[in-house]
């Protein structure tokens, strides 16, 4: 284990060594950041390079990992190709497209609001003290029995269940104009209760009206659109809407549906692995100039 120096200086207890060539590990660094993508496929089955780009690459607005089926409605609706269960969550697949939980809820809604809407409207006719609160009452029930029968007629088509009647709260605003003593407290009730409720279920009809999938819901949304705009203008001509007590808007909302939001950020896992790749190699190059620092150092202290 010793080796005699030329001049005659005597044997050294560690061989001599050459330089280490830095270059290698430079080059072993390059070599697993241009290997991470074929190592990573190899040890996950080979499923990252055989996979189907028209399948991994979902369609606007639909979950990563929806099926190819649910991602293009208008061809699965053509051919009736479409499998059950590949649809996402809650959703059915129509004629006219992919019909979702909100969509039902949102013809749920316009029913339940011709179930109270026009029966108010009706007693307009013979509580109100305004005439303007008469003529108004007199359009909102007329305006609901058309969409009455039309929200009936979609939900048929796409087989949707309708309540036969208004809910809890509703009935509650119908007992509080029953209830009124005089007809300016009627016309009080009659418009404030009634604009409150055309707003809140404007946004969910606009949200539809952007966001649905089913073309048969959404040119309904559209009439309904038009109809809840018509009546909340209508309701605050009356002059005695509180709009204080209104919900205050809020700022910055999110949107419901996430394909109408700032795309995030792609994870690369390919990134991940390449940078791991050259820590590591990064640290076994410092490594070994500790270890070998060390030994010169051990070296000299020897002599």
């Amino acid at each position: 284990m010793y080796s005699v120096e030329p001049d005659g200086a005597g044997p050294r207890p560690w061989p001599r060594r050459r330089t280490w060539p830095w270059w290698v590990l430079i080059a072993a660094a390059v070599g697993v950041i241009l290997g991470v993508p074929s190592w990573r496929a190899a040890l996950t089955g080979g499923q990252a390079g055989s996979a189907n780009p028209q399948q991994t690459a979902p369609a606007a607005g639909y979950p990563a990992g929806a099926s190819q089926a649910a991602q293009n409605p208008v061809q699965v609706a053509a051919t009736g190709t479409q499998a059950a269960g590949a649809l996402p969550a809650g959703y059915t697949m129509t004629s006219s497209g992919p019909l979702g939980p909100v969509d039902r809820e949102f013809l749920t809604k316009v029913r339940q609001a011709g179930l109270w809407e026009g029966p108010a409207g009706n007693m307009a006719q013979t509580k109100a003290g305004d005439d303007r609160v008469k003529e108004v009452g007199k359009q909102l029930a007329t305006d609901h029995k058309g969409l009455d029968q039309q929200v009936r007629q979609v939900s048929a088509q796409l087989g949707v269940p309708l309540p036969d009647k208004p809910s809890d709260e509703q009935q509650g605003w119908l007992n509080e104009m029953t209830a009124a003593q005089t007809g300016s407290q009627f016309d009080d009730v009659f418009a404030n209760r009634l604009r409150a409720a055309h707003g809140k279920v404007f946004a969910l009809v606009s949200q539809i009206r952007s966001n649905t999938r089913n073309e048969l819901v959404r040119t309904f949304a559209q009439t309904a659109v038009n109809v809840v705009m018509k009546h909340m203008t209508l309701l605050e001509s009356i002059g005695n809407v509180d709009f204080g007590s209104l919900p205050e808007p809020v700022s910055g909302a999110a949107p419901a549906n996430k394909s109408n939001s700032a795309p995030a950020v792609a994870f690369q896992p390919n990134a991940v692995w390449a940078v791991a790749g050259l820590a590591v190699a990064i640290g076994a190059f410092a490594a070994f100039r500790i270890f070998r620092g060390s030994r010169r150092s051990r070296h000299r202290t020897a002599y």
